[in-house]
């Protein structure tokens, strides 16, 4: 029988990769590899680069959620097929695929193609941030005390497909948006948006 090897790392907001270990250790493992860096693109990760050269055929690797594997989608894709085109299982703890079915590797597909734009999506909102500050800094006015409100933002057609998959297997609106790295207003506004449309 294979080994089972766990893969952890830690995210640029949440730097504390207790939640991830606690979760890996009560499903069961062989071995950890445990980055201890943010996942931004540029960053090197040599546990990652570590647990890709041990493993073997009948191995499986183990990991809490897919956007632990990195933020680009294509390369995520090729990783897990070079995995599997090896013989090694992939196991995610907290997502309901099954990347032995064609479901199930459509589904890690769209989850991928999700965490790519949603960091790409944060960093431009960043970069529009960071730009209005200047400007108010330069104007001299001070930001608001309260927070801006609005509409939710719109999803796309391959957020709102695993979104509505997710519900329809059982998962929580909140759990699946919180899968999707998107607001819980967001979530109920596409899905209310969608029955509707079908509705009509």
């Amino acid at each position: 029988m294979g080994r089972i090897c766990a893969y952890v790392r830690v995210s640029s907001r949440d730097q504390n990769p207790q939640l991830q270990i606690d979760a890996i250790e009560a499903s069961g493992y062989d071995e950890l590899f445990a980055e201890k860096l943010s996942g931004k693109r540029g960053t090197s990760r040599p546990e990652w680069a570590r647990l890709l050269s041990s493993v073997a055929a009948g191995d499986t690797v183990k990991f809490w959620k897919s956007d632990r594997w990195g933020r680009s989608a294509a390369h995520v894709l090729t990783t897990v097929n070079e995995l599997r085109g090896g013989g090694v299982r992939i196991v995610s703890l907290t997502e309901n695929f099954d990347l032995e079915t064609k479901e199930g590797r459509f589904m890690f597909a769209v989850l991928a193609a999700a965490a790519e734009y949603e960091l790409e999506l944060r960093a431009e909102r960043q970069a529009e941030g960071i730009a209005a500050a200047k400007r108010r800094e330069a104007e001299g006015r001070m930001l608001p005390g309260k927070k801006p409100t609005g509409r939710p933002r719109v999803i796309g057609p391959a957020e709102l497909a695993t979104l509505q998959h997710l519900v329809a297997a059982g998962t929580s609106v909140t759990e699946a948006a919180r899968t999707l790295k998107i607001g819980r207003a967001t979530a109920y506004a596409a899905l209310a948006a969608a029955h509707a449309a079908n509705s009509s």
